[in-house]
């Protein structure tokens, strides 16, 4: 028989058995919409973990040991002969060195060129790191510089972080009741007036305080939240200006060649005296670990519901076999194969677990859909809150119809089997 006669009689039976048909494609529905549920929404949910921690893959953060180790490069001092050993490690392609500004900068005005209320009187400590170009030179904006400027020689190029500017939006600028910024804006250019050696806390201004002024040159994820920061060369220069002493640097990048090599790196960082800050890194793999057991449990439970739909389709087509012994006895006698029986009986369950996979996958669309809707109108309006909670690709649409039909199918071998083994001389006699 041909493939098209085979679902043809398989529609024809489907249509006699309404009910049956009906009832065996709600279990298959429902297994599906569970499926596609669950894993959109841990799909989606691990999406908006990674907004939160962007986490690079292959960097790791080395920071002095918190007791220092004697004898072990200067007893943990991160020096320039640290950074060149930390560099030459196995699997490690770059290191960067980064270096907290120990002078105070303070912001007392808006900045040029934008419309902003600033509250009167208000004075902004700027906590600022210098960080080595490389580390950053992805993130400069096209046709600026991010280097030192020299004393008296311009703006200060500096770096903020990208989610800085979402945190202000939903938490700081609510709470100081200043303006947002506006949609779309661009604020890389922009200059904010600054004094420098001013301190909010009175003890700790320095002698000398003068004006200068800061140039946003672009955005990056590799910045500390709240912190901007500035070419190393600028904040070097500032300590010497101030008379500050090099106590080594506050911490160093390493970017590993591939992820596989960040584990050794980590070790052999240690042997050598320093530690390694995980913050972000820690916290991303934390939320990743929650959401995946989650959602693989979840997954799990919505696997089960798929199998128990096979054993309904199973028992339901068994029943169905045995009571169309006779027609199908009458299908052998005039020509039909055994083969062609179990193939008519398989496409029966094939037609009712694509339809119930369909049918549940198009629920759970909606039922995603319903669910970020309730959500936008529940949640208030946090800091990288996703425009979704579900992720939907073009595979998992196809997933959720492929699951239920090759359930359905696994459920019918059986019956298809003792189908193919009527004997239409028996039966018919």
């Amino acid at each position: 028989m041909s493939a098209r006669g085979v679902f043809w009689i398989a529609r024809a039976n489907l249509r006699a058995d309404r009910r049956g048909a009906l009832l065996n494609a709600t279990a298959a529905c429902v297994g599906a919409a569970a499926l596609v549920f669950i894993l959109a929404l841990g799909m989606g949910v691990s999406q908006a973990a990674r907004r939160m921690f962007p986490a690079d893959a292959r960097l790791v953060e080395v920071i002095p040991a918190g007791v220092a180790l004697g004898g072990v490069l200067g007893g943990g001092r991160l020096d320039d002969a640290a950074v060149a050993r930390l560099g030459r490690l196995p699997g490690v392609e770059q290191a960067w060195p980064r270096l907290s500004l120990r002078v105070p900068v303070a912001a007392s005005r808006p900045p040029t060129g934008l419309d902003y209320n600033w509250p009167p009187g208000m004075t902004l400590q700027i906590p600022v790191v210098g960080v080595a170009p490389g580390l950053v030179q992805a993130d400069v904006r096209a046709g600026r510089a991010f280097a030192d400027p020299g004393p008296g020689g311009g703006p200060i190029p500096v770096l903020l972080s990208r989610r800085l500017l979402e945190v202000y939006d939903k938490t700081i600028a609510p709470a100081w009741n200043v303006r947002r910024l506006p949609p779309g804006l661009s604020i890389v250019g922009l200059q904010l007036p600054v004094r420098v050696g001013f301190s909010i806390v009175p003890q700790k201004t320095e002698d000398r305080v003068y004006e200068a002024r800061l140039e946003l040159a672009g955005l990056s994820d590799r910045v500390p939240l709240y912190m901007l920061a500035m070419p190393l060369d600028t904040v070097r220069r500032l300590h010497r200006e101030y008379g500050k002493p090099d106590a080594g640097y506050t911490q160093v990048t390493l970017l590993a060649r591939r992820p596989d090599d960040v584990p050794a790196i980590m070790a052999a960082v240690r042997r050598m005296g320093f530690s390694v800050d995980e913050g972000e890194r820690s916290a991303a793999e934390r939320v990743g670990t929650v959401v995946a057991v989650t959602t693989g449990a979840l997954a799990l439970l919505a696997g089960v519901m798929c199998a128990l739909a096979a054993l309904a389709i199973a028992q339901s087509l068994s029943a169905s076999v045995r009571g169309r012994t006779r027609e199908i006895a009458v299908l052998e006698a005039v020509g039909a194969a055994p083969a062609d029986v179990r193939a008519v009986v398989l496409a029966e369950a094939a037609l009712v677990g694509l339809v119930g996979g369909a049918v549940g996958t198009a629920l759970a669309v909606v039922a995603a859909r319903i669910a970020d809707a309730a959500a936008a109108r529940a949640l208030p309006d946090f800091p990288f809150r996703p425009d979704t909670f579900f992720a939907l690709p073009p595979w998992l649409v196809v997933l959720g119809g492929a699951v239920p039909a090759a359930a359905a199918v696994l459920g019918a071998l059986a019956p298809a089997a003792f189908a193919a083994r009527i004997d239409p001389a028996r039966t018919l006699s």
